[in-house]
C-alpha cells in the first residue's frame, strides 16, 4: 500500500471534495472545498485537481471557471451552497432525519451528509475521512446503486442500524473494475461503495484486515434510493497514511 507524510486537519478545518459523473456513469474527483472557521467566522477556498485536467469532457462547475485558480471567499461558493435545503422548508425536518441529523445541525455538515446530490446535476461531494480519538479511519457514505441492482430495494429493507455488511470486489463491473459491492451477512446484495471511496478502501484493506462497514441508519422505501442506507466505515489509520493523497487529487493551482 502506498505511505505518505500524514495530514492532519487543523482545527476549524473541515475539508470535502467535488466529484463529476461523466455520461458512461464515471465519477471522479474534480475539486477541493476547505472550510476555515475560527473565531472571527468562516473563510472558504477551492481548487481544482490534477484530475479534473485529464477527465475526457469535463466542463468547469458553475461560478467556478478556471482551472488554474485558487478561489477564496468568506461565503459558500453558490455551486455549493444551492445544493443546501433551506431551513424554512416545511420538509426540512424529513430531510435531515433521513440523514440521521437535526435542524440545527451545522448547514455544511448537512453538505457533506446529503453528498450534495441533485437529479439536475453530475455534481457530487464527499469529505475527507475522520480520525477517531483512538486512531482509527472513519467515513460515512450512502450504498449506491441500489435501484440498478435487482433485489437490493427489499434487501435494504430487511437491514438494522448496527448489522455488520461484507464487502466483495466486482472485477468485471463494467464501469469500474475496482468497483465493490455491498452485502448483507446472508449475502443479499445491497448496492455499491461510491466511486470516491474505492481507492481509500482498497488500501485499507491491503494494511489491514479489520475494516469493518456496519449499517448507520436505514431510510423506508418512501424515501429516494440513494438514500435508503446510511453505512459507517470504519479501520486502523496505518501509520503513515493518508487518505485521498493519489496523483489525481493534487491541486492543480498551488
Amino acid at each position: 500500500m502506498p505511505q505518505h507524510g500524514e495530514h492532519h486537519l487543523d482545527a476549524g478545518e473541515r475539508r470535502l471534495y467535488a466529484t463529476w459523473r461523466n455520461p458512461e456513469g464515471l465519477i471522479r474527483p474534480v475539486g477541493v472545498l476547505t472550510r476555515f472557521a475560527s473565531d472571527d467566522g468562516e473563510h472558504y477556498r477551492f481548487v481544482y485537481l490534477k484530475a479534473a485536467e485529464q477527465f475526457d469532457g469535463f466542463r468547469c462547475l458553475p461560478g467556478l471557471p478556471d482551472l488554474h485558480r485558487v478561489y477564496e471567499s468568506e461565503w459558500l461558493f453558490p455551486v455549493f451552497r444551492n445544493r443546501l435545503m433551506p431551513r424554512s422548508r416545511p420538509d426540512y425536518s424529513d430531510f435531515v432525519s433521513e440523514l440521521a441529523l437535526d435542524v440545527e445541525t451545522d448547514p455544511f455538515e448537512v453538505l457533506i451528509r446529503s453528498e450534495g446530490w441533485r437529479a439536475t446535476d453530475r455534481i457530487e461531494v464527499f469529505a475527507y475521512p475522520e480520525r477517531t480519538g483512538d486512531g482509527a479511519l472513519t467515513t460515512l457514505f450512502f450504498v449506491r446503486g441500489i435501484r440498478h441492482l435487482e433485489g437490493a430495494a427489499e434487501a435494504v429493507a430487511e437491514v438494522r442500524p448496527g448489522d455488520v455488511l461484507e464487502l466483495e470486489d466486482e472485477p468485471g463491473n463494467p464501469v469500474n473494475s475496482r468497483a465493490i459491492l455491498v452485502s448483507t451477512r446472508t449475502g443479499r446484495r445491497v448496492g455499491w461503495v461510491p466511486d470516491c471511496l474505492l481507492e481509500t478502501v482498497h488500501q485499507l484493506r491491503e494494511s489491514s484486515e479489520s475494516v469493518v462497514v456496519t449499517a448507520e441508519h436505514v431510510n423506508s422505501e418512501t424515501s429516494p434510493p440513494h438514500m435508503r442506507l446510511l453505512c459507517r466505515l470504519r479501520a486502523p489509520w496505518p501509520e503513515g497514511y493518508e487518505p485521498l493523497a493519489g496523483p489525481e487529487y493534487q491541486p492543480i493551482a498551488a
